[in-house]
């Protein structure tokens, strides 16, 4: 597959200052970082990612009044970026935050007077014994009118507020505990202070204009803070995804795994131990009272005691406690049952033991494989971190000006960037390589539909041209009209140049191309345009249609059907044992060859073998008779020796690697690539009928929207229009989504994988 050379990188560097070289290779726009490891531990937090979280706080208020966009950042170190933009942020707060209160006030300021506004021309009788109370109590109201009761108070409801008349002795008191309640409290001559809405409107108006005007000022700082907080997050979510610590975390990460397993080590010893005595006792033991047994004690030994050898192991009975393993009484009362448990407990640590190994030694692989340095000086590499990249050949020199420039604008850390490593990409293993095909144009513009289905992994084989070719032939074979395939070429054209702004120019060039080849069997294949025959149009071709399927006097010709529908099995017989062809390269390509012989090649051998059985039954029905010398081979034994071929390679593999920890899914392989070859012959091939059907549809809904159209007379212009306009949109939906499942399931199912992953390089404004 054409795939671009790809350089991978390593650079280690500390913690604080990795961020800052993320940042100078993503202005460069070349590296792909790769992703850290679940078991490798990842570095502290940098000191700029703290700052940053200031910058959102800031933001946060005044993106409410300003629609930024993005600016391009200067090559300078991140975190001086960082810090004069919180400067001159924290300057802008403040006005924003005086504005912003005024605002606040002027609208409260404002719904009090709305609520109030018809009480100024209220008329409340004053008197020196009762003081009047205006009150808001909202929600509030059933409380408010309870509390003003208990103090013997009368209250009247005007609107949303509450008048109330109180005692002047109580009046204090009732308004401090109706304020309590959340209720706002006015006595009159602060009702006749308030000024009126109109007022508080313009005031709020300007208030609110002025802190627009203030946030459009300062809107250069704006967007290029906004654009900084984009750029930070881009770095964090690299640095918290991709860093890799070289220091005293992934050391600890070390320690756990050993002292765990020196762990597991002394217990399994111990229990060695005990069942070595326990077998050495035969059928029981009595302890005598006060006694226990200790299997090789710490000597001397205080307390009275009995030391002997047993099976090359001492064994110590000792009156009171000791040091050493101590075999539990219970045990020796019975012995049998004691090392029945002992052995249970043995095969538990062995397998604890085994799994803690393993785990320890996958954590060594991928340490040696990801660390810069793999040298286990956790201390000499303290709160330093590293990170994986990769760049193409050609950029290599883009990302050596990147750490130059690096170096030299963050003069303070120039013994940051220790090592720098890099080796080429078929030194990188397989499953971790990211993938990158260049093809020219049209075939490059067929990777948008072949990645819908996946990506492909850098050790397969590609799909990308196959689509290419497939996916035009198999939507022009269901949609071959002359017409039709016209219009389809025009939406191409207008969408690589007009449509959208050329946003969607890729594809216009796959419609284009998709409309051509329509327009291809339209006037080759089949000989018609607008559900017309083109001799019928006064068009005249040297050669008679290839599928003969529709005529004068009878709308459908058998002939020409069956002879489609041989034509469409055979293509998907060839394609699917293509497909199956391609497997057992992609099997081999994985470093699988064995499984490719053993399981894959007989898998291909059962499909070839039913598949002419299939054609056997349906060659005298579909005029397939020129396949009758390889038909008449003897397939049922191909068949049987097949099917004896896979399981004989099945069981040989499974014995082969019985104790490999990554033994390759062999069983599954054998199950799903016998039923995979038995549906590829059996429903696959028919399943390419549809080729056949779809532009049977098409035919005969054209031909009735044209003889509705011409009884119609000249109203019939505007009824052929919409009806071929319909079935052009219609069918082209249709055809579009059989052609994907024709690719996806008939043909890339069977051999393509699609798990890799795209090279896609962090690039910062």
């Amino acid at each position: 597959m054409p795939l671009e050379r790809v350089v991978e990188f390593r650079v280690a560097g500390n913690v604080d200052a990795l961020p800052e070289l993320v940042y100078f290779l993503g202005k460069a726009g070349v590296a792909m970082f790769e992703e850290r490891p679940a078991k490798l531990p990842r570095p502290r937090d940098p000191v700029l990612f703290q700052k940053a979280k200031k910058i959102d706080e800031i933001l946060n208020q005044l993106l409410l009044y300003v629609q930024p966009r993005q600016l391009s950042l200067p090559l300078e170190p991140l975190e001086s970026q960082v810090d004069a933009v919180l400067e001159k942020l924290a300057a802008l707060q403040k006005e924003v935050s005086y504005y912003l209160k005024l605002v606040d006030e002027l609208k409260a300021k404002l719904s009090v007077s709305r609520e109030v506004a018809a009480l100024r021309a209220a008329s409340v009788p004053k008197t020196e014994v009762l003081e009047t109370l205006v009150a808001l109590p909202g929600k509030s109201v059933k409380e408010a009118a309870e509390l003003v009761k208990t103090f013997n108070a009368s209250a009247m409801q005007y609107g949303n507020a509450l008048i109330i008349a109180a005692s002047r002795e109580k009046a204090r008191q009732l308004r401090a505990g109706l304020e309590r309640l959340g209720a706002r409290v006015f006595s009159l001559w602060e009702i006749a202070e308030l000024e009126p809405p109109e007022v508080l409107q313009d005031r709020l108006k300007k208030a609110e204009e002025e802190l627009a005007s203030l946030v459009q000022k300062h809107s250069d700082l704006i967007n290029y803070a906004y654009t900084l907080r984009y750029a930070v997050g881009a770095v964090m979510d690299v640095y918290n995804k991709s860093a890799i610590d070289e220091g005293s975390e992934v050391g600890r990460l070390f320690a756990s795994y050993e002292k765990e397993i020196e762990k597991v080590e002394k217990q399994l010893s111990d229990l060695r131990k005990i069942k070595l005595v326990l077998d050495s006792l035969g059928g029981g033991f009595k302890l005598p009272e006060g006694f226990r047994m200790y299997v090789d004690p710490e000597t001397p030994i205080a307390a009275p005691h009995v030391l002997q050898e047993v099976s090359g192991v001492k064994v110590a009975l000792v009156r009171g406690e000791a040091r050493g393993v101590e075999v539990p009484p219970e045990y020796l009362a019975d012995v049998e049952a004691g090392r029945r448990v002992v052995e249970d407990a043995i095969r538990s640590a062995e397998a604890s033991l085994q799994r803690l190994r393993r785990d320890l030694d996958a954590l060594e692989r991928q340490y040696s494989e990801y660390s810069l340095y793999g040298d286990k000086k956790w201390e000499e590499h303290n709160d330093m971190a590293s990170l994986v990249f990769y760049v193409l050949e050609k950029d290599v020199k883009k990302v050596d000006e990147a750490l130059s420039e690096f170096a030299a604008r963050n003069i303070a850390k120039l013994d940051v960037v220790r090592r720098t490593r890099y080796k080429y990409f078929d030194q990188v293993p397989a499953e971790r390589r990211p993938t990158l095909e260049k093809y020219p144009t049209p075939i490059r513009q067929f990777t948008k539909i072949v990645y819908m289905y996946g990506v492909p992994k850098p050790n397969e084989i590609s799909p990308v041209p196959l689509a290419a070719l497939l996916f035009p032939v198999f939507f022009g074979w269901m949609y071959g009209d002359l017409g039709h395939g016209f219009l389809l070429f025009l939406l191409g054209v207008l969408l690589m140049k007009r449509l959208y702004g050329g946003r969607y120019k890729d594809w216009g060039i796959i419609w284009a191309l998709t409309g051509a080849v329509s327009m291809f069997f339209g006037a080759f294949v089949y000989h018609e345009a607008f559900g017309f025959s083109l001799e019928k149009l006064g068009i005249k071709l040297p050669t008679a249609p290839l599928f003969h399927m529709f005529g004068e006097h009878q709308l459908v010709l058998v002939e020409g059907v069956v002879a489609a529908l041989g034509a469409a099995f055979v293509l998907g017989f060839l394609l699917i044992f293509l497909a199956f062809l391609s497997k057992i390269i992609n099997t081999v390509l994985k470093g699988e060859a064995d499984v490719a012989l053993g399981v894959v090649l007989p898998q291909a051998l059962l499909f070839l073998s039913l598949a002419m059985m299939f054609f056997s039954l349906v060659k005298e029905a579909l005029h397939l008779t020129f396949l009758a010398p390889v038909l008449s081979l003897p397939w049922l034994y191909v068949l049987v020796g097949s099917l004896v071929w896979s399981g004989v390679g099945a069981f040989a593999l499974r014995a082969r690697y019985k104790h490999h920890e990554e033994a390759p899914p062999i069983t599954e392989e054998f199950i799903v690539g016998i039923v995979e070859g038995a549906l590829g012959a059996l429903a696959n091939i028919p399943s390419f009928a549809r080729l056949v059907i779809l532009i049977l549809i098409h035919g005969v809904l054209t031909k009735l929207v044209n003889g509705l159209a011409i009884a119609l007379g000249p109203a019939g212009v505007l009824f052929a229009v919409f009806g071929h306009s319909l079935i052009a949109a219609a069918e082209g939906l249709f055809s579009m989504v059989q052609s994907l499942r024709l690719i996806f399931y008939e043909v890339l199912s069977k051999f393509y994988e699609g798990r890799g992953r795209l090279f896609t390089p962090l690039a910062l404004p």
